[in-house]
């Protein structure tokens, strides 16, 4: 007993310092077990992920997504005024495309969370063969478990975002200030499409978009750029 508690002792201390305080000095030259920035980098992946599925994508046809969404609910008419069926199913179909790169995130952080804590486990049971196959199958029941609990987590929180038309972003005002200050620019460089002019359209803080098949859609598109 007193071996057994020496071990869970210290392979407690050892994952605190790699998995919460990120600290790596007991594997300095193994930089699979610098967890933190490991973790980063797990999360920047998937952040990149991200982008090209709800961005990049739409970028040579701006707008006409919503806009068909627009024309299948028969909805416009009303000026400066997305309608709220048109707006939640805009979100919805967004949503759907990349509802599952979170949770491709979380079952890839558990996984190497539980490699880690496999791994320290059995360090400090070293010469305890008996001892490290029962934390070995402890640690993968009590992981396998927390990563179902998250899995599940995430996917409840997908859905409640599919349902929601409001957001909690504290920087979501400043990003709508700045592309509403570029509001005239972009209606004004799309009727000037037919004069011969630029087919594209720098949005500060999006990047440079196809506008040239909106010149047959401007007033939805005045209605979409509220």
């Amino acid at each position: 007993m007193t071996v057994f508690m020496q071990i869970l002792g210290s392979t407690k201390e050892s994952l605190r310092k790699i998995l919460v305080r990120g600290e790596f000095d007991e594997y300095l030259d193994d930089s699979e077990m610098h967890c933190t920035v490991r973790m980063a980098e797990m999360l920047d992946k998937y952040t990149k992920l991200l982008q090209p599925s709800s961005d990049e994508s739409a970028k040579d046809k701006f707008l006409m997504e919503e806009i068909a969404v627009l024309e299948e609910t028969k909805l416009i008419g009303l000026p400066n005024f997305l309608p709220r069926t048109a707006f939640l199913t805009i979100l919805q179909r967004k949503l759907k495309k990349i509802s599952g790169t979170p949770i491709e995130l979380v079952e890839e952080v558990w996984n190497y969370i539980e490699n880690v804590v496999v791994r320290v486990v059995i360090f400090h049971s070293e010469g305890y063969l008996q001892l490290q196959n029962s934390f070995r199958r402890a640690s993968h029941n009590l992981i396998l478990k927390m990563r179902d609990r998250s899995v599940d987590r995430v996917k409840e929180m997908v859905e409640m975002e599919k349902l929601a038309d409001y957001t909690c972003d504290p920087e979501y005002m400043s990003s709508w200030n700045s592309l509403m200050a570029q509001q005239d620019s972009f209606i004004t460089a799309i009727k000037r499409v037919s004069l011969g002019y630029a087919k594209e359209f720098d949005i500060n803080g999006y990047g440079e978009v196809e506008i040239g098949h909106l010149k047959d859609y401007l007033l939805i598109a005045e209605q979409l750029s509220t």
